[in-house]
């Protein structure tokens, strides 16, 4: 029964949809046909004799289209004026048609509410993205969003897409059992602050209750920014999910954003020389630098000898925290050179300073912008000046933004005289359609779960590796699901330093000879030291998950011949998945 109002809601909201999109035609049609028809009508009900007739009969047109229609007739009228009247209001129904369903519907989906089987229930639903709102509508599912507070003109938006919204503070003991949680096929718990957050986690887990037998886990997706943050408490949201029958996995809108533009915007698929370092330029380092830093570093990886170059435009109290972050991870030497420019007379370095740097260092393949909203687009938008000494020309920019952006976008397709405005391109700040399919449907996991289940047949019955890498994919912790996505967006960056383009779901891997399998082994080996020191990693002479030690964070030259062997079989199996 919860289905068929859903489905209802959906249907009216496509009518409503596709009259808002028309809207100034359907109203035009529909007033102009209630014009016609109305002025016919009451020439054949009062034919008119001279021009105070016809007046007479276009007034009583006009008092028809505004809704004035005498409430008192009595004879019949000419069907002219029957289908007249009925014009202008159903053509303007037809645009607010969801409204009108969902206070129909609303009534109904929520006292079937505790009864709704496999629904999924959303908090925090104003940090998705259109198009990741318009995703879980697809899903076919009930949606249930829980705010603290709902203003009318969000409620129409959102019951028009389907969705039943709820008004409840999450964080309140019992309210997930109102929900019927033991019972949903998903929890999406996507607020602004990360801490408020996990402590709405741990009570959705508290409030679980019994899960019916043979029904599968119940998915808790969690939005956790802070990368530090989401390391320490993955082991216990991992243990907790898995007691009580649930799957927790991690969202990062940074991380994610910045993975996929990475697709089109790596380094390696920009530079004119794949024998050169790649050079990427970093302007500011506000919110999670450290996390968009990491991420950049590991998508750099594309060449078996030269580590990229990293140049980063900073405040002096900016290139203070970096100083300190950078000494508490030496390793970051195997995987980067850093370059620090001063930012402290203005929003990039004086002119001097920018051409000394790009003589030694060359321009940058790629610019990424790390400040915050109205100081980001201004430096973009300095970036592109005819004058800048940067050196970006038509350099992708990507620029994190913390909302949903529609200004860059729309520069983007303009021709401005003297200024290449194209790929301007923002990242960041609200969770997108890719996540939510991935999260409900493993969109965009396959190749990463086919790398997995090659490693565990490789690995699977030795004691060469943890025995939680060898678990099947739902049962694998969060950080190493993500490990392998990583492993698996890498490829097509290690098959374009060779010249070969591709994309990452390539079906028949290309033939390559053992010189190019062992220079993309050394690329492997490079990306996987970036992304265990993204991941809080750190050398030590002997292996210690719980510590997060490993004796292969060094050089390729320096691993034992069995680990540059493992390096090649990640590749070739990279390569056939």
């Amino acid at each position: 029964m919860t289905r068929i109002f859903v489905h209802l809601s959906l249907l009216a909201n496509r009518i409503s949809r596709l009259g808002v999109r028309h809207k100034g035609p359907l109203q035009a049609i529909g007033s102009l046909l209630a014009i016609c028809l109305g002025f016919w009508g009451w020439t054949l009900e009062s034919p008119a004799e001279d021009l105070n007739g016809i007046l007479s009969n276009l007034f009583r047109t006009f008092q028809l289209i505004t809704l004035n229609f005498p409430s008192k007739i009595d004879h019949e009228l000419p069907w002219q004026l029957q289908v007249a009247r009925l014009a202008v209001p159903v053509f303007a129904a037809i645009a607010t048609f969801n409204i009108l369903v969902g206070s129909i519907t609303r009534p109904a989906r929520l006292a079937l509410l505790p009864h709704t089987q496999e629904h999924i229930i959303v908090t925090g639903a104003e940090q998705l993205t259109d198009g990741a709102l318009r995703q879980l509508a697809r899903a076919g599912n009930q949606i249930v969003t829980v705010e603290t507070s709902i203003d009318q003109t969000r409620r129409d938006e959102m019951e028009g897409l389907g969705l039943t919204m709820i008004e409840a503070d999450p964080l309140r003991p019992g309210a997930f059992r109102k929900l019927n949680l033991a019972a949903a096929a998903a929890l999406f718990v996507l607020n602004e602050d990360d801490l408020e957050n996990i402590n709405t986690a741990m009570l959705a887990i508290d409030s679980i209750g019994h899960r019916a037998e043979g029904r599968g886990r119940l998915n808790l997706v969690v939005l956790i920014e802070d990368e530090e943050l989401a390391t320490e408490m993955e082991a216990a949201l991992d243990t907790l999910s898995r007691k009580h029958g649930l799957r927790y996995q991690r969202v990062c809108s940074d991380r994610e954003a910045l993975r996929s533009e990475m697709a089109r915007f790596a380094p390696v698929f920009l530079k004119d020389d794949l024998e050169r370092s790649s050079h990427v330029l970093v302007v500011g380092l506000a919110g999670n630098w450290r996390q968009n830093l990491l991420q950049l570093i590991v998508s750099a990886q594309d060449h078996p000898e030269f580590r990229p170059v990293i140049s980063i435009v900073a405040t002096e109290e900016e290139t203070a925290a970096f100083t300190t972050w950078r000494e508490t991870r030496p390793e970051l030497e195997l995987v980067a050179s850093f370059q620090l420019l001063s930012a402290d007379d203005g929003p990039l370095p004086s002119i001097g300073d920018m051409l000394e740097w790009r003589q030694e260092f060359g321009a940058p393949d790629l610019a990424v912008v790390l400040r915050g909203n109205a100081d980001a687009l201004m430096t973009t938008l300095r970036l592109r000046r005819p004058e800048c000494e940067m050196g970006l020309g038509k350099a992708p920019i990507l620029v994190r933004q913390t909302r949903e952006d529609h200004i860059m976008p729309r520069l983007a397709s303009l021709e401005v005289a003297g200024r290449d405005m194209a790929n301007l391109v923002p990242f960041g700040g609200l969770i997108r359609a890719d996540t939510i399919a991935r999260a409900l449907d493993r969109k965009g996991d396959e190749r990463a779960i086919a790398l997995h289940d090659a490693y565990r047949r490789a690995y699977g019955q030795t004691n060469s590796t943890s025995a939680a890498a060898t678990t099947a994919w739902d049962d694998l912790p969060e950080s190493m699901r993500d490990a392998n996505r990583s492993s698996a967006a890498h490829l097509p960056i290690m098959l374009a330093s060779i010249g070969i383009r591709a994309s990452a779901n390539t079906g028949t891997p290309p033939a390559l000879t053992t010189a190019q399998i062992d220079r993309l082994a050394r690329i492997e080996h490079r990306r996987w030291c970036a992304d265990r020191i993204e991941r809080g990693w750190r050398f030590g002479p002997t292996r210690d998950d719980g510590r997060k030690l490993h004796p292969s964070l060094v050089a390729f030259e320096a691993l034992t011949e069995q680990e540059q062997h493992k390096d090649r079989e990640a590749v070739s199996s990279n390569l056939q998945v």
